[in-house]
């Protein structure tokens, strides 16, 4: 039997639909333009200085690299492929920067009880046109951390966006009710994004709090799957959450 937690955005398992709803949802939690399709994968204009777009390719194909690295020559594009180092970096040039490993991640998404925060903390969340943002506050007294004088500071914060997972522009477009089913192709997805805790924060328990609270929400909202990609400390936690390893996920950017 096909595993549930890989259904997403098309058929069961397929890495591509999965890799098609991450984008379409990181596009939408950093409002950017749609993704385009492109040979190979996607690309987004993220429109930063040293991060100008994005080329998302869901395999290390060695002839979409060769002509996609021997066509870039501006500084602050950057190239993320499903695959671990050693298949992307034959194909770069000295001018390339590879970043930390990362890991595009999934998980089942349910309907839950409300998680309880940590003692001293309290939940900050809203959500509009789909897009779902949390912030765990310290109250300032209590924890030892905060300014003494009660307002409440941030401690934790999270987003997760809706997508759809269809191809074109219907990735891009907030899932409106009645809800797909979450088993179903091009069910609603969400993509859980820009997950931290403050230093001072740390191994309180918040980001376990702040996940269940925004995979809560993004299942009451429709959302059947999550995906999202962690850092190497992101990893430990997420795979203690119960999510699962897709795909380990290499980023290089030109930098010359």
């Amino acid at each position: 039997m096909p595993d549930p937690l890989v259904a997403v955005g098309g058929s069961l398992g397929e890495l591509p639909a999965v890799v098609r709803t991450w984008v379409g949802g990181w596009a939408r939690s950093r409002g950017t333009d749609a993704p385009r399709d492109v040979p190979g994968g996607f690309r987004i204009e993220v429109g930063l200085p040293n991060h100008r777009a994005r080329y998302v390719l869901p395999a290390a194909d060695p002839a979409v690299l060769r002509d996609l690295v021997g066509a870039i020559d501006t500084p602050g594009l950057w190239i993320k492929v499903c695959a671990p180092r050693e298949a992307l970096e034959p194909a770069l040039t000295p001018a390339w920067k590879i970043s930390e490993p990362q890991y595009l991640m999934v998980s089942a998404l349910a309907p839950m009880p409300p998680a309880t925060p940590p003692p001293g903390y309290t939940l900050d969340l809203t959500d509009h046109d789909g897009i779902i943002d949390a912030r765990v506050l310290c109250s300032g007294s209590g924890t030892g951390t905060g300014t003494g004088s009660g307002d409440a500071v941030p401690a934790a914060s999270g987003r997760a966006a809706l997508t759809t997972g269809a191809p074109g522009g219907a990735a891009y477009a907030v899932p409106a009710p009645p809800y797909p089913a979450p088993a179903s192709p091009c069910a609603a997805a969400a993509v859980f994004d820009m997950i931290g805790t403050e230093a001072a924060h740390r191994r309180r328990g918040l980001g376990r709090f702040l996940m269940a609270s925004l995979a809560r929400r993004a299942a009451e909202l429709g959302a059947g799957q999550g995906v999202l990609v962690a850092s190497p400390d992101g990893r430990a936690l997420y795979e203690a959450l119960g999510w699962r390893l897709r795909a380990p996920v290499t980023a290089a950017v030109f930098t010359a």
